[in-house]
């Protein structure tokens, strides 16, 4: 039997560290990138290696057509096929549209949409007729519901939405499914550069949850799970919100 391979871009810390180890713990040989964080990256690797899985650890730049080719390459020469495309790489500037600089735009809009660009284009050949073959992008409410402190990571999530549509209607043909996660706001390293260490904040968000507490990154990846599970093998082209309901709000 084939072994099952899932790449998660930007699996260093967070939520996608958290989607890495999942996959691991259900069976996948995980490839575990990073841009500049191998300190995380190794670390993600260890936790997988303590629960038994099997991982392999990449620099990746998703803004790098060579960099993301390179990467695919790996893969097809190592095991010649793909199962999960997971694109997660992001950024965010807290920064309003007259405080945000354009190379600070640039950042954030190009990551988003480049890369996912770039790993889904590259991932097809790998993913075309394999059993169940899944890309995932891991998006955010605030591409439907834009908040004007964060337009650059506006408008990064709602390109990124819009392609998912794009990839569920290409690339079904292949028997690839393309479904998107939007997580509520959750406590990751993210926050730490945008000042989310407040407590009382943390406390608010959860106070205005339809659930009462605030969403972890276990239940991103358990979403992820169940996406790509065999019996949900007709669900292409959906947005999961993960999120206690609170984009009902």
């Amino acid at each position: 039997m084939k072994p099952k391979i899932a790449l998660v871009t930007g699996s260093s810390k967070g939520i996608r560290k958290a989607i890495a180890i999942k996959l691991a713990k259900y069976g996948y040989v995980v490839y575990i990138t990073f841009k500049s964080d191998k300190r995380g990256g190794t670390q993600t690797q260890e936790e997988i290696k303590k629960v038994g899985g099997k991982s392999q650890l990449l620099e990746l730049d998703v803004c790098s057509e060579s960099s993301v080719k390179n990467t695919i390459n790996n893969i097809g020469k190592e095991y010649g096929h793909l199962n999960v495309l997971i694109n997660n790489a992001g950024i965010e500037k807290a920064k309003d549209i007259e405080n945000i600089t354009f190379s600070e735009w640039k950042a954030v809009v190009e990551t988003a949409t480049n890369g996912i660009f770039l790993c889904t284009k590259y991932a097809i050949p790998l993913l075309k007729y394999q059993e169940n073959p899944n890309i995932i992008v891991i998006s955010s409410a605030l591409g439907e519901r834009p908040d004007p402190d964060f337009p650059a990571y506006c408008v990064s999530k709602a390109a990124a939405n819009a392609f998912t549509k794009a990839m569920a209607l290409g690339l079904g043909k292949y028997g690839i499914r393309t479904n998107t996660i939007l997580p509520g706001s959750t406590k990751t390293p993210l926050w730490d550069s945008l000042g989310g260490n407040n407590l009382e904040t943390w406390n608010n968000f959860a106070k205005n949850n339809p659930m009462g507490r605030n969403p972890k990154s276990e239940d991103i990846a358990n979403a992820v799970v169940m996406i790509i599970n065999d019996q949900s093998n007709y669900l292409n082209g959906n947005f999961i919100y993960v999120n206690g309901g609170s984009h009902l709000r």
